[in-house]
């Protein structure tokens, strides 16, 4: 097994573990506001996994040297396949986990809806936008689009910290 996929499927299940914990925890569910918190914790799992897999890689390489570019790719690499392995969950979840999230989370948003002064027709079509949106086969194409729109985020700036050039010379030291 490639370390690209290797870190991809740790991320994986990384980020189901996450998933179901908050779902037990009620951030899914009755405590949706409550645990806005909480979707910072996939984030920092993410950078943290796409850090070790691009020092994985760039500690394979011949004189463990990395360019920008190398690293870049590596962790979009590592974002996608975490992603459509994410996806395959993320359907599995709102499917049969937490079919109900739909509906939790337009409850939680009304409150905020009302409280921001929208009035009922107004919510009514947000309420549509959201329930189109929370639909599994959504949100398991959207799950690999979101994973390498940050993945590519994070890993432009984990690259330029973990980038390690060849000397000038051209000697490669192992």
């Amino acid at each position: 097994m490639s370390t690209t996929l290797l870190y991809a499927l740790i991320m994986a299940i990384a980020q189901i573990v996450v998933s179901l914990i908050s779902f037990f925890l009620g951030y899914q569910t009755d405590k949706i506001n409550s645990g806005a918190w909480f979707g910072i914790i996939p984030a920092v799992v993410s950078i943290v996994i796409l850090v070790l897999g691009i020092k994985a890689v760039r500690e394979e390489q011949e004189g463990k040297y990395l360019s920008y570019g190398k690293g870049v790719g590596t962790g979009v690499l590592i974002s996608l396949y975490a992603g459509l392995i994410g996806a395959i969950y993320a359907y599995i979840h709102f499917t049969y986990v937490n079919p109900n999230f739909p509906d939790y989370l337009i409850e939680a948003s009304r409150i905020k809806w009302a409280a921001a002064g929208m009035q009922e027709s107004q919510m009514e079509g947000a309420e549509k936008g959201v329930r189109m949106f929370t639909k599994p086969v959504i949100q398991a194409v959207l799950n690999p689009l979101f994973s390498v729109f940050f993945g590519l985020i994070f890993s432009l700036i984990i690259a330029a910290f973990l980038k390690r050039n060849p000397p000038e010379d051209g000697k490669v030291v192992a």
